[in-house]
């Protein structure tokens, strides 16, 4: 399809209310609130994930979006893919679509094992598949997202799409402890508790959470409970060092949807899942001099993720509820890392190191059908697979007054793969107090998933020869906020990828040829008046295929419209928009989808507060004009669906 007839038809509704946004508002002499984007401006908004050291938004070269815990609280969200979504740049698909289905993150036309998912310095991305389901992470624990978006190998190693880096909430420093509980509950008997506690005993400073996700699903053939809980201690040692150790316990167990193929060659089947997994951290941090910073880390995670498959009574071929197969995979990684990091008046360089070693093996039990028709024994059990990685870096942040320049350069070794050297140049500069402009050029790499190189099963033929997917980076973009009530921000990309990953007809995959992403993000946020504000963003990504394929492309829209007085009413009304490229609809546009855009809205507020509690209640609607953004006939979107919600404060 041409591009100008996919841009005019397919984003008209986004296009047509991101210009809303860009209308001129008056402003309210009363209001003093800044507009969500006046944080490009403030030195008091510091960034960790460009270089892995705090340093102020305004040095930063990288295309980031921040989100605070006060924005995903505001937005009173079931889910981290629901929170990502409203970004631009971020794609995020939900398989399914229902409370707390899957959500698989791509940014700027990425696949979802490019972008690398990190909660404490753990990685979360899978060794089975690379990728990361976010959705099953507790919001409550969050004290702030930083999102690069395009690649970041100069800091993180293999992270070819992006890195999301969650930071979660700091332990108590005072004696008398914080109390949150608070519970949801809405159609099909969805509901989620949840409870908290924040304090300091002695040098000891605490954080406790504990919440249960559950719904019958929002559409008859699924269902979802998860239990979850977190902890972090913060112990403060001698000469200003602290010493934090985190945990955290996950145990989401779902059924996706009927799977219902209508073909006499496989089984219709439904999907039951459960994904285990648990993670510690330790860290120590303290300062060698008032310039020099020192950090060391250590990690352990562990995952068993188990998909079942039962065959169907509408199947035309197998035997009703008859085992199709159940797959049980393990993973396992442990990792360490030091980060040293000095900064004087006009100089921030951080140096550091990392290794990190995961394992995955997988036990297969075939039912009566597949062992028939299949050829595979009762229970196959998969040679493990094991892969080693380590690297080395150095960031420079160097300030020339209204010139800042970032340097950065990694090194990364593979056990089994390539080894592979990242070098980024990046600039920022203010242009005048209300006009920033910044530019960023990398190389960036995605190392070959685990499973892709090493162990398998009885049909697995692996290729231990697979190289990286080799990426160089071109993004320039400008912050203005020349109009009092108006913030603005353009970012435009271009990412030229070699020898990316092609896979044959008997599971094995290949190096191939060149693939470029292009395109561009465009975001504005306007201040309140008379109690309304808004703020809209769309993107859109063109996708240029090795080897002189067809040209696909994505496009996304948002528009939120949110409401605040001095009463403490809060409330939004948020609406997306979506068009997928062809990968994501099955390649030849079997499974369809919708362009309409979805709404959400909620409204609440404080009913209740005094010295001792507070009290919060809220009530939210979902998909609130019964709107389609489906990309498969399979994983269908819920119509409109109600919740509400309430939170006490001790």
């Amino acid at each position: 399809m041409p591009y100008p007839y996919f841009f005019c038809n397919r984003t008209s509704a986004g296009t047509a209310f991101f210009l809303l946004a860009l209308l001129p508002t008056p402003s309210n002499g009363a209001e003093t609130v800044e507009a969500p984007m006046s944080m490009y401006f403030d030195d008091s908004q510091l960034v960790e994930v460009a270089t892995r050291a705090p340093k102020p938004m305004r040095q930063v070269a990288e295309n980031v979006s921040i989100i605070t815990a006060q924005e995903i609280e505001e937005m009173h969200a079931q889910s981290l893919g629901e929170v990502l979504s409203r970004l631009p740049g971020v794609f995020v698909s939900a398989t399914p679509p229902d409370f707390n289905g899957n959500s698989f993150v791509y940014i700027q036309g990425s696949n979802e094992e490019h972008v690398l998912v990190l909660i404490d310095g753990v990685r979360l991305n899978s060794a089975m598949s690379g990728a990361a389901d976010v959705n099953h992470l507790p919001l409550r624990i969050i004290e702030r997202i930083e999102i690069i978006k395009g690649p970041a190998s100069s800091a993180w190693g293999s992270s070819q799409g992006g890195v999301i880096n969650i930071l979660t909430k700091k332990t108590g420093s005072a004696a008398k402890p914080i109390a949150t509980v608070s519970g949801s509950f809405g159609e099909r008997q969805v509901a989620q508790y949840e409870a908290d506690l924040t304090g300091k005993a002695g040098r000891i400073g605490y954080y406790l959470y504990a919440g249960q996700q559950d719904s019958n699903g929002l559409m008859n053939d699924r269902y979802y409970d998860s239990g979850r809980v977190y902890g972090k201690l913060g112990v403060d040692l001698p000469r200003s060092s602290t010493l934090t150790l985190t945990g955290s316990a996950l145990d989401p167990h779902y059924r996706t949807t009927d799977i219902t193929l209508g073909s006499a060659w496989s089984p219709d089947y439904n999907q039951d899942i459960r994904d285990r997994n648990h993670f510690f951290t330790a860290n120590y941090d303290t300062p060698l001099t008032d310039s020099l910073h020192l950090n060391l880390g250590a990690r352990q995670y562990e995952r068993t993720f188990i998909d079942n498959r039962i065959i169907l009574p509408t199947t035309l071929t197998g035997t009703p509820d008859d085992l199709f197969y159940k797959a049980r995979w393990q993973e396992k990684s442990k990792g360490m890392n030091i980060h040293l990091s000095w900064q004087d008046d006009w100089q921030q360089v951080s140096l550091g190191g990392e290794m990190n070693r995961s394992e995955m093996s997988t036990i297969t039990d075939y039912g009566p059908w597949a062992q028939t028709n299949w050829w595979v024994p009762a229970q196959d059990n998969s040679k493990p697979g094991y892969e080693e990685t380590w690297g080395v870096y150095l960031n420079d942040t160097m300030t020339f007054g209204r010139l800042t320049l970032t340097p950065g350069l990694r090194y990364d070794h593979h056990s089994i793969s390539k080894s592979m050297l990242s070098p980024s140049l990046g600039a920022t500069l203010k242009l005048r107090e209300d006009t920033l402009l910044r530019a960023i050029a990398a190389r960036g790499f995605q190392h070959p998933i685990l499973s892709y190189l090493s162990g398998g099963g009885i049909w697995d033929i692996r290729n231990p020869a697979l190289k990286p997917e080799v990426v160089t980076s071109w993004q320039m973009g400008v912050e203005n906020r020349s109009l009092s009530f108006l913030s603005f921000k353009l970012n435009t990309f271009l990412h030229s990828i070699k020898d990316t990953w092609w896979v044959d007809g008997f599971g094995t995959y290949w190096n191939g040829g060149v693939t470029q992403r292009q395109g561009f993000e465009v975001e504005a946020a306007t201040t309140p008046w008379h109690n309304l504000s808004l703020v809209a963003n769309t993107t859109y990504v063109l996708i240029k295929p090795e080897d002189n394929g067809e040209d696909v492309a994505s496009t996304a829209a948002n528009l939120i419209v949110r409401y605040q007085d001095q009463q403490g009413w809060r409330g939004e009304l948020a609406g997306q928009y979506i068009w997928w490229d062809t990968r994501h609809t099955g390649g030849d546009g079997q499974y369809g989808q919708t362009e309409n855009m979805v709404w959400n809205a909620s409204l609440g507020r404080t009913v209740y507060s005094s010295e001792w509690v507070s009290c919060d209640l809220y009530g939210k609607v979902y998909n609130l004009f019964n709107g389609a953004q489906d990309n498969s006939v399979w994983y269908q979107s819920p119509d409109r669906w109600v919740l509400a919600g309430m939170k006490l404060t001790f």
